[in-house]
């Protein structure tokens, strides 16, 4: 396809989100000039951890007021808009970047809008203001089916949005396996650290696991939930069995996951942003990725997902006492470990990429 120049706008941090990393690199990697406006992760910082060749990045810092703030990254990306050509293709992440991709001047000719997250505060201005707007962008963009569905519904689309999953990226070979120490077991838990993932079930469950098993998280755990959850596995006498290892990027995210022997992705069933997240929750593909089998739950479509390569608790429940048997069952078989992590990953290599998922925008793109 003819090369064009893209502008992704992620006024949430690159390093939180994943599928705007995977955008930039594979639109990069075909070519394409593209330059991404983000924000740092942290406000003291000035860089993104994500780097990519040919991929241009002006992070805006996030010291000051709001109003300061919104004002030195509207300032970005109204440099970038000059600089680069008219035609540009320009990528908007979520209602907030969708806001400056509608109020900065120099339009581009051609706008994607990509909501991460499900709509949940129509009432308010950032959100509201999308039923106006949104028929503006060239296409909208969403990571899962179910979304899709009440996201026409919510915004009154004449179509429905396009789906890209939040698969990792395509791993042409497998991860390295489980760690050294062959005398532990592992589950790993990768993601958001809160209570809407149910890490304090998870956590409940851990005196009832094999001596021998431990809990590993990888997360922002400076967070009041993360604090939280660290207390509880301290009054819980679980300190030397729950371990915190911190954010990490993806890359070390993803290897580091792959060092253990057991994934688990649980989502809070009473929420409707949660029973619509099969595509949209990259843990459960991340899991795979690495080559490992899984627990999750019976929210929609998980328990066809993870069928052969995992088992599944009931998601109206949580209950601890079901986990921790699932638990005891895996890190008993070694055998059924093995044969479920290389079903996973090739599950992965074949259907549940990002490669594979975003061909479907790239294809717009192409005929633009």
């Amino acid at each position: 396809m003819p090369l064009k120049s893209i502008l992704v706008v992620s006024p949430g941090p690159v390093d939180g989100y994943p599928p705007v990393q995977y955008q930039a690199r594979i639109l990069a990697d075909a070519g394409h000039k593209v330059v991404l406006v983000t924000t740092p992760l942290k406000p003291e910082e000035t860089e993104t951890a994500f780097a990519h060749p040919n991929v241009e990045i002006r992070c805006v810092s996030t010291v000051g007021s709001t109003p300061v703030r919104m004002l030195r990254f509207a300032q970005a990306l109204w440099n970038e808009r000059r600089r680069l050509t008219r035609d540009v293709i320009e990528i908007s992440y979520d209602p907030i970047g969708i806001l400056y991709s509608d109020l900065v001047p120099w339009r581009p000719m051609r706008r994607v809008a990509h909501l991460h997250e499900l709509l949940q505060d129509l009432d308010q201005f950032r959100e509201r203001r999308l039923k106006r707007s949104m028929h503006r962008f060239d296409a909208v963009v969403v990571p899962d089916v179910g979304r899709a569905a009440l996201t026409q519904e919510m915004l009154g689309l004449a179509e429905k949005p396009l789906v890209v999953e939040n698969y990792p990226l395509r791993a042409p070979n497998p991860l390295a396996s489980s760690s050294a120490d062959k005398s532990k077991f592992e589950v790993v838990y990768c993601g958001s650290l809160g209570k809407h993932q149910r890490l304090d079930s998870i956590i409940g469950s851990v005196p009832n696991w094999p001596s021998h098993v431990d809990l590993v998280l990888i997360g922002n755990d400076t967070t009041a939930i993360g604090r939280q959850l660290k207390a509880l596995a301290k009054s819980m006498g679980l300190a030397d069995r729950v371990r915190f290892l911190g954010w990490m990027d993806t890359p070390a995210a993803e290897r580091r996951i792959a060092q253990a022997d057991l994934g688990i992705a649980l989502l809070d069933s009473q929420l409707e942003q949660f029973r619509t997240a099969l595509g949209a929750s990259n843990k459960r593909y991340q899991i795979m990725k690495a080559g490992l089998p899984q627990i999750g739950d019976t929210n929609p479509g998980v328990p066809e997902l993870l069928h052969g390569i995992g088992a599944c608790v009931d998601a109206n429940t949580h209950d601890p006492a079901d986990i921790a048997a699932i638990v005891t069952e895996y890190a008993a078989d070694a055998d059924r470990c093995a044969k479920e992590g290389a079903r996973a990953f090739l599950r992965h290599q074949e259907v549940y990429n990002y490669e594979l998922a975003f061909r479907r925008l790239q294809e717009q793109i192409a005929g633009w």
